[in-house]
């Protein structure tokens, strides 16, 4: 009996040890895929490049944060299987680069986690899939309800994680936005 609980648990936990070895690696080898994809997009920038063949989004702009350290590719569709490999731009809010309210979401135990640590002033850049890059500069950061969708009637880009970060429960109803205005944007020669 000793045997085969012994056995029973060996098994458990090997497969248990092979299933978060196996997630570990989806999720490095998507990051990879997804970087490549961004190379290949600012090389042709009128296709809609997918970081695999499969995916039901393409990347569409490179969000650059030096002061955070982060340098993370964005997904054209804010649905829940993209946000699980990088952020993404909220479809039904302005283009990304424009002079209209732009949303981009993501994940705040991921990808999105630093923006607890952002401050106002902080300045960032988002580069387009043409090359160009726009300069943004951090104006508010504010908690806001899941309802709460007004304030892309405003001008700017906005960044939208739940909120409060490293809580046990999931789900709730909190967001965090953090609101940047445009600064300036220049024109790539070469892209990068």
């Amino acid at each position: 009996m000793k045997f085969w609980f012994s056995f029973f648990i060996l098994v458990l936990g090997v497969g248990l040890f092979t299933h978060g070895s196996y997630i570990q690696a989806k999720a490095w080898l998507a990051q990879h895929l997804i970087e490549q994809a961004w190379q290949q997009a600012l090389v042709t920038p009128n296709e809609q490049v997918k970081p695999w063949f499969y995916a039901d989004s393409y990347v569409t702009a490179q969000l650059n944060w030096p002061s955070q350290g982060k340098t993370l590719s964005i997904l054209a569709g804010a649905s829940g299987r993209n946000l699980a490999f990088a952020p993404s731009h909220y479809l039904p809010s302005g283009e990304l680069g424009s002079e209209h309210g732009a949303l981009i979401a993501g994940h705040n135990d991921t990808h999105f986690a630093f923006l607890q640590n952002v401050k106002i002033g902080e300045q960032f850049s988002l580069q387009m899939q043409s090359g160009n890059i726009v300069y943004y500069q951090v104006r508010g950061i504010e908690v806001i309800h899941q309802s709460q969708y007004s304030f892309l009637q405003r001008s700017g880009l906005y960044l939208l994680t739940c909120y409060p970060f490293d809580s046990l429960a999931s789900g709730t109803e909190l967001r965090l936005l953090v609101s940047a205005d445009k600064v300036s944007s220049s024109t790539s020669t070469t892209n990068s």
